[in-house]
């Protein structure tokens, strides 16, 4: 009878997990094709960097532009353009330049993962509903399929539940220190020129190229 009784257990814990990811796979197949009806994404956001160990607690305030395979990252005096085929990281304090592939990753994220982090390299699960500024958010845990491929261990995405629309992620790092992205406005439908999304070095004197590629 108790083997009977921890099977029905089980298997009951078992069903629950599987309604819970199911639910979280319905939110972000919605959420996937509301984003890619997108021509494009602008949006400002609050970047908070939470240092567990150390104690520190940063914010900044940044822009990011998004274009079909294209974008413009903006984050205190760094600038981050992408062609799809080319990226540039302008520092404009040291007045320098990182030439990279576009695809060249390095396991971190960045603001541009925001609206699409879970469709690929990550298990999904429901964890929670949560209530923040008057609107209701569907919490979904994102843990990594191939971990150590990854700075972080898991990403919870909050999930605008009236709007479909990504309102905050947050990176729980290996390291003790965790990445925070706060979505504060939200627009779709600019067209942008091919040129808002180059680094053009003309147009920065004196500037120290470091080219990666």
């Amino acid at each position: 009878m108790t083997r009977i009784i921890s099977f029905i257990a089980l298997a009951l814990i078992g069903l629950g997990a599987h309604a819970q990811d199911a639910k979280a796979k319905t939110i972000l197949d919605r959420l996937s094709a509301k984003t890619k009806s997108y021509a494009s994404i602008t949006s400002d956001f609050t970047f908070i960097l939470r240092d567990n160990i150390a104690d520190v607690h940063q914010e900044q305030e940044g822009t990011l532009k998004m274009q079909n395979d294209k974008f413009y990252l903006q984050l205190a005096d760094n600038h981050i353009y992408s062609d799809g085929t080319t990226r540039w990281t302008y520092n404009t304090d040291m007045n320098e330049v990182y030439v990279d592939d576009a695809d060249d990753e390095e396991g971190a994220l960045n603001p541009t993962d925001i609206f699409t982090i879970w469709e690929t390299g990550f298990k999904h699960y429901y964890d929670s509903e949560a209530k923040e500024g008057g609107r209701t958010l569907d919490v979904i845990k994102l843990v990594p399929t191939d971990p150590a491929d990854k700075t972080f261990h898991t990403a919870k995405l909050y999930v605008d539940r009236a709007k479909t629309e990504v309102a905050k992620i947050e990176i729980l790092g290996k390291q003790g220190s965790d990445y925070i992205y706060k979505v504060n406005s939200f627009e779709t439908g600019k067209k942008y020129p091919d040129s808002e999304f180059v680094f053009f070095k003309a147009n920065h004197p004196g500037v120290s190229v470091i080219d990666n590629r």
